[in-house]
């Protein structure tokens, strides 16, 4: 009985490979993490809050998100509702996948992360959404300005007895 160097040679290709893959997934959670203790580190070291500046929350866990998007509202409001409903200001990508976990439907935009990234761009610019910068002067998240007019217009009283914002959670009939 010979060795058969062919079979060797292919078993370990194929180890090889799967060990590459393995690397590269190890590598990417390493990346994430650095990336989550980056901005935390750059959100508990916000000055105290002044007028314009983002209120830091000493709960640092992202809520989860109970407040349904309805199907006829775009992506503006989706947006907005997301960062309404978190306790801490979120990064492009989780606005993103809190939209798809919560049912908004992205397939209509051939690149929706541009969309969600220029949604916010003018969002800021109407002051209706803040970024979140680390030292390096990098966007690391955004958060909705709580005195801008769609977060007032959400608490204001009316006749029902409730603030529209708490209207809007309601489950429909």
């Amino acid at each position: 009985m010979g060795v058969s160097y062919q079979r060797i040679k292919k078993e370990s290709e194929a180890e090889i490979g799967r060990l590459l893959e393995e690397r590269q997934r190890i590598d990417a959670r390493i990346s994430v993490l650095k990336t989550m203790v980056q901005n935390c580190e750059t959100l508990l070291k916000l000055p105290a809050a002044k007028p314009r500046s983002i209120p830091v929350l000493p709960d640092t866990e992202i809520q989860v998100i109970t407040m349904e998007i309805r199907p006829d509202q775009g992506i503006t409001d989706a947006i907005r509702t997301v960062l309404a409903q978190s306790k801490i200001p979120l990064s492009a990508p989780e606005i993103k996948s809190a939209l798809a976990r919560l049912g908004f439907d992205l397939s209509e935009y051939s690149n929706a992360s541009a969309v969600i990234h220029n949604t916010l761009t003018r969002l800021e610019r109407q002051r209706q959404v803040a970024r979140v910068e680390n030292p390096a002067s990098q966007t690391v998240a955004y958060t909705l300005v709580k005195n801008s007019f769609y977060q007032r217009l959400l608490d204001v009283p009316n006749p029902f007895g409730k603030t529209l914002g708490e209207m809007l959670k309601e489950p429909k009939k």
